[in-house]
């Protein structure tokens, strides 16, 4: 991945996680009634759907690396 290659070269921390199986928006755990239609129907279009265990792996090594960086 570039973006693996270029952080390093330009001495940029960074912690870097492609998910395979969880799809654009994987985070987004929103309850739909909260949603409004247009927000709804893209998502069904896109394919955007949360994914439990992909977003509680992010959310952990977000958390992490802003204690490590931003601390």
């Amino acid at each position: 991945m570039r973006l693996e290659r270029a952080l390093p070269a330009l001495e940029v921390p960074h912690d870097v996680k492609v998910y395979p199986e969880a799809g654009h928006g994987f985070m987004n755990d929103h309850d739909l009634a909260d949603q409004t239609f247009l927000l709804v129907a893209l998502a069904k279009l896109s394919g955007t759907r949360y994914h439990e265990p992909s977003a509680a792996d992010a959310r952990r090594r977000i958390v992490s690396f802003f204690e490590r960086h931003l601390a």
